[in-house]
């Protein structure tokens, strides 16, 4: 139910559910109950251990790692911004149960199920489809000649890579605000840091799998990183910070990004007007 109740949400609020089924989501559903599979259906379950006399029943120590694991989704969960990530989150610690259960089992089912996951990975790295965008993707040296050939547009981009579930998580929300907000002279951009980590490098955006930078949004003024998140702490630490619409509306000031554009926009109108 902890695995099949976010799903039923997420189609039932989904405008077209029949998109929102990707493979990425039917693949990682599809190994998140392995396991439970393996062990309740016949004849598959008959080959396996058990320590209950009768046959395709869990044991004590298996439902005992179920309830230890479901602990952790709702702690993971609790700061999920979006039901997207909610999912992301469940099917990720699902996939961690089930190799741990098939490695107590035995190594050799844990080897070929991590195999699984990680072809899987491969094939199908993304869980969900993004909505409606206006988004730019750049790579380390065409994001510096945009920066360069207009300094008067004001960038929003997103530093993410393809393997972290909080940069997919974020991923929605930063497609609504693009649709939201983006005209002539405040655009948004994309940078995969997996693909190119030399523009993690240029701008300071650690690609570690422990970082607390992935993701991070930069807003460029004028060429020039103006604002970013998440910000510098204490002791030279990165607070955390929860990439909401609603947070990243307010905390990097869309509306004002916004209106300072349209000047602009009116400006140039005013002034080719004049030379004709």
């Amino acid at each position: 139910m902890a695995i099949i109740t976010p799903l039923l949400l997420f189609l039932k609020n989904s405008k077209s559910w029949k998109k929102s089924l990707t493979p990425g989501l039917i693949s990682s559903l599809l190994l998140s109950i392995m396991f439970v599979f393996v062990r309740k259906v016949w004849p598959m379950c008959s080959y396996l251990p058990s320590e209950q006399d009768e046959l395709c029943t869990f044991d004590w120590r298996e439902v005992e790692m179920f309830m230890f694991f479901m602990c952790l989704m709702v702690l993971k969960n609790r700061t999920a911004v979006s039901l997207e990530q909610m999912i992301t989150t469940v099917l990720m610690y699902s996939k961690l149960a089930n190799a741990v259960l098939f490695y107590r089992l035995d190594v050799r089912l844990c080897i070929i199920y991590t195999a699984l996951c990680l072809v899987r990975l491969w094939m199908f790295p993304e869980n969900f489809e993004d909505g409606p965008e206006e988004i730019t993707y750049f790579s380390d040296k065409t994001l510096k000649d945009v920066l360069v050939e207009d300094p008067k547009v004001t960038w929003v981009v997103l530093f993410h890579a393809t393997w972290s579930p909080p940069c997919r998580a974020v991923s929605p929300a930063f497609s609504a605000l693009s649709n939201e907000f983006a005209i002539e002279y405040l655009r948004f951009g994309k940078v995969d840091v997996g693909k190119y980590p030399d523009a993690a490098k240029e701008y300071g955006v650690s690609t570690s799998t422990l970082s607390s930078q992935l993701p991070t949004v930069i807003v460029f003024e004028d060429g020039k990183m103006a604002d970013w998140r998440p910000m510098i702490g204490p002791k030279k630490k990165f607070i955390k910070y929860v990439f909401s619409e609603e947070n990243m509306k307010r905390d990097f000031g869309m509306q004002q990004l916004h209106n300072k554009a349209l000047e602009i926009s009116k400006l140039k109108a005013k002034k080719s007007k004049k030379n004709d």
